[in-house]
């Protein structure tokens, strides 16, 4: 073969290898270089806005697209580099990779509200605050939860649209179904409003200690259709939130102090100095105790039982803490042992009486 010809190939080579990978390749790595310099340059303006002004919206934005904005600039290479490419330009997959790109634009913007649907993001935003919604709050999920399947479903529909799929029967389905669809959803329909009632009253918070029913603890999740309760025996319960919502819920979470009500039984024949004696010791005890609220205070004698003679005991611990309420209940009933001990004062325990009739 003349040499000529064989130059001539070689430089055809070389120029089809460099057009069709040399030149994309470096384009492809010129915007994965690039993702995040350009990340930054865009975000940390609104962050700066965001930090003199206050709004939360900047770190939002951030929180929600800044990973999406970095695979965005990785496809854009991508797509820009195939479109470089003549081997590529001039077969019949491009209309497709153009498809492709389009779905993935429409994904990435997906992904981004996806994020900042988020609970924090959800806390953050201006409505929360109006509404006076805080990250512990009982709709937060809930929320959350609508505005992240809106999103998808949305994204889902738009691609399969570019896809020409046709929605159009979907929806007419969708519409044609709704009666169908209520009455054979009932009892999630129920779920779902009780679950908005639970939200326009805020019986309670996630994190709270509750009782509904016979069912008592702490308050670990929330959703379109339960809420997950952790009991003391670390047990896992989920109640309907129709249920829920038909009770009577104790927040006892929201107590601004506990009770202790008791009685003590004293001995028959105990002189009456002796037990006025016991109340009024009792008495001042509690009173001056920093733990029990002063106001709530009261000891008195308060009947003549079947087998003793009863003093109540009623106050309120100014500590709503389960275990710090056991620790002031315990000091308590040692002291008043220890009161009892000093004058001289036995408790009482019940006594049966035998009664025999003569024939």
């Amino acid at each position: 073969m003349p040499p000529c010809v064989l130059r001539f190939a070689d430089n055809m080579l070389k120029n089809y290898f460099v057009q069709n990978f040399i030149i994309p390749a470096s384009v492809f790595l010129l915007f994965l270089l690039l993702r995040k310099p350009v990340c930054r340059f865009i975000f940390l303006p609104m962050l700066k806005i965001g930090g003199r002004t206050g709004a939360s919206w900047p770190k939002n934005m951030k929180d929600g697209f800044e990973k999406p904005l970095r695979a965005l600039l990785v496809i854009i290479g991508a797509f820009t580099a195939l479109g470089m490419s003549p081997a590529v330009l001039g077969s019949g997959a491009w209309p497709a990779v153009v498809k492709c790109f389009r779905s993935l634009l429409i994904f990435i913007a997906a992904w981004g509200f996806y994020r900042m649907a988020g609970r924090e993001n959800v806390t953050n935003s201006v409505i929360a605050k109006k509404l006076d919604i805080n990250e512990n709050s009982a709709v937060v999920p809930v929320i959350s939860s609508v505005e992240r399947f809106i999103v998808v479903a949305l994204a889902i529909l738009i691609i399969a649209q570019e896809w020409n799929y046709s929605i159009s029967g979907l929806v007419a389905g969708l519409g044609l179904g709704g009666l169908a669809f209520a009455l054979a959803a009932q009892d999630m329909l129920s779920n779902l409003f009780g679950g908005l009632v639970i939200v326009l009253d805020k019986p309670f918070v996630i994190g709270d200690w509750i009782t509904v029913g016979d069912i008592e603890g702490t308050v670990e999740a929330m959703n379109f259709r339960s809420v997950r309760i952790r009991t003391f025996s670390q047990a896992l319960v989920t109640m309907p939130n129709s249920k829920i919502a038909d009770s009577a819920v104790t927040n006892f979470s929201r107590m601004g102090k506990r009770r202790v009500n008791f009685n003590i039984g004293l001995k028959y024949g105990t002189a009456s100095a002796r037990i006025k004696a016991c109340t009024e010791k009792i008495r001042c005890m509690l009173l001056a105790d920093g733990d029990i609220d002063g106001e709530t205070v009261t000891v008195a004698l308060d009947g003549f039982g079947e087998s003793s003679m009863d003093i109540m005991l009623q106050f309120f611990t100014v500590t709503t803490d389960w275990q710090k309420y056991l620790e002031v209940k315990e000091k308590v009933m040692f002291s008043i042992m220890d009161i009892l001990e000093s004058e001289n004062v036995e408790t009482a325990f019940p006594t049966r009486t035998l009664h025999i009739e003569k024939s």
